[in-house]
C-alpha cells in the first residue's frame, strides 16, 4: 500500500461518519426517540432505519476506507452502492435535522459534506 495525500483525505473525510455510527450505537434508544419525533413513523420503522444508518456509517465507512487504502479490493458495484446510500442518507438527514429554513450553518455544512462526497465519488469513478 502506497500512502498519499488523497488517501489520507478520504480517510479523514469519513472519520465523522464512523464516530457518528458508534455514538448511535451507544445512545441507540435516545437516537430512535429523536428520529421518531422527526419522522412521526412507528417506532419499529425508526428502529430499522437507525440500524440501517448505523450499518452504513460503521460498516459502509470501513469498506470505503479499506477500498481507498487497498485499491480495487472490493467489487465496484458494492462501492457504488455504498456511495449511493450515503448520498440518499445525506439528503434525508439534511432535510430532517437541518432544514435550510432553520439554521443555515448546519444545513450548509451538510451541503458541503455532500459536495465532498460527490467529489470523492467522481474522482474514483
Amino acid at each position: 500500500m502506497q500512502f498519499s495525500g488523497k488517501k489520507l483525505g478520504v480517510c479523514l473525510f469519513f472519520i465523522m461518519f464512523l464516530y457518528s455510527g458508534v455514538m448511535k450505537v451507544l445512545h441507540f434508544d435516545k437516537k430512535v426517540d429523536v428520529l421518531g419525533k422527526k419522522t412521526l413513523l412507528p417506532k419499529n420503522l425508526n428502529i430499522l432505519g437507525m440500524i440501517g444508518v448505523i450499518l452504513l456509517e460503521i460498516i459502509g465507512t470501513i469498506i470505503l476506507i479499506f477500498d481507498t487504502l487497498y485499491e480495487n479490493t472490493v467489487p465496484e458495484q458494492i462501492i457504488k452502492f455504498i456511495y449511493i446510500l450515503y448520498f440518499l442518507f445525506l439528503v434525508v438527514v439534511t432535510f430532517l435535522y437541518h432544514p435550510p429554513n432553520s439554521h443555515m450553518i448546519p444545513f450548509l455544512s451538510n451541503v458541503t459534506t455532500f459536495g465532498g462526497l460527490l467529489y470523492i465519488y467522481f474522482d474514483k469513478f
